[in-house]
């Protein structure tokens, strides 16, 4: 006769596989997360996995007190090392951050950062946007050459200095609008670098007597190309905009679309340097992309009917230390288009901190 009472129950092998597959899984993040930086993104495995870390890590917060809810506390050690490498990241983001305004501060400065989607014809929810968002100098990407005679009518009394550079090809196009003097402005790609690369541009502004540098950046996507998934040609744009500012002194803002996440070595490079505005004092994931809530947002190459939820931080405000961030945050739309602006308010110091 078998012996039922040792024969386990359904639940049991449905808890034991699920067991297995949160082991496997809590393995394979935590085996990444030891191996990235000894390995970095040279290897396309690991630019890859860079890229969505912060997803991957993710689970681990809910797995952990599960594997001891459903008593597997040996499970919960597996995924001990996303989950506590996801609260070192991100923590911050969830809790109050008060701001205290530095003493050596006589003047704000309100920016935003916003990619456009190469949009041609639907581009009053932009226009609104830009009209309502208060800020003091916009940097555009990916724009269409319709967006900028559009915005050169529709903005023009609220942003009456413009450095507009359209291209044919919409998602090379820069821009920078601005309620300052633009004193001198410089657009450029880096084709030496791979034949997709896309625009970028320098600005001086005056502002209230002041030289702002401001770099609008928009890197090449990893994807872009003919390599795989690849962060070189990317690291490699970013290098040019930092040697640029290298040679700059002064108040600097470097604003855009990078096509990377917080976990990518190029942003690791970049902050470095300078300070990120939203991961200094803004709330929450910050996630910027893709926003597909309208139809003509929706990419070639998404056949299907379902709208994702934006789950990758793209679009970044750095300043160097001559700005204090005051406050920071992704626009509740995107305008229609695939991205969500970035705002942020800085106090412009008199003397940088060092």
């Amino acid at each position: 006769m078998t012996d039922r009472s040792r024969t386990p129950s359904t639940t049991t092998k449905l808890i034991n596989a699920l067991a297995f597959l949160s082991t496997l899984y809590g393995l394979v993040a935590s085996l990444f997360l030891l191996l990235r930086k000894p390995v970095s993104e040279d290897n396309k495995l690991v630019s890859l996995f860079n890229a969505f870390a912060h997803m991957l890590m993710l689970p681990a917060l809910v797995l952990v007190p599960l594997s001891v809810l459903l008593k597997r506390p040996w499970v919960a050690l597996f995924h001990l090392m996303p989950a506590v490498t996801f609260v070192r990241d991100y923590g911050r983001f969830f809790q109050p951050r008060p701001v205290v305004l530095p003493a050596n501060t006589t003047r704000q400065l309100k920016v935003l950062t916003y990619n456009i989607h190469g949009e041609a014809d639907i581009l009053d929810p932009m226009v609104s946007i830009l009209r309502g968002c208060g800020a003091d100098v916009v940097s555009l990407q990916e724009l269409s050459q319709e967006a900028a005679d559009c915005f050169k009518s529709a903005v023009s009394d609220l942003y009456p200095h413009m450095a507009l550079y359209p291209s044919p090809q919409a998602s090379r196009g820069q821009g920078v609008l601005s309620r300052f003097p633009i004193t001198s402005a410089e657009y450029w790609r880096n084709p030496q670098i791979a034949k997709h690369t896309l625009g970028h541009l320098r600005v001086e502004l005056d502002v209230s007597g002041t030289t702002v540098t401001l770099y609008n950046a928009h890197p090449i996507h990893p994807g872009m190309g003919n390599h795989g998934f690849s962060t070189r040609p990317r690291g490699a744009e970013i290098d040019v905009v930092l040697g640029k500012a290298a040679r700059d002194s002064g108040p600097i803002l470097i604003m855009g679309d990078f096509n990377m996440t917080d976990q990518s070595e190029d942003y690791q490079r970049i902050t470095g340097r300078f300070t990120d505005s939203f991961g200094t004092v803004g709330s929450g994931m910050g996630f910027t992309f893709p926003d597909l809530s309208d139809f003509q947002s929706l990419p070639t190459y998404w056949p299907l009917p379902v709208r994702l939820f934006r789950f990758l931080r793209l679009d970044y405000i750095f300043h160097n230390g001559y700005f204090h961030p005051l406050h920071a945050y992704v626009w509740p739309t995107a305008g229609g288009s695939d991205h969500r602006p970035v705002f942020a308010l800085l106090a412009l110091k008199d003397t940088p901190t060092t």
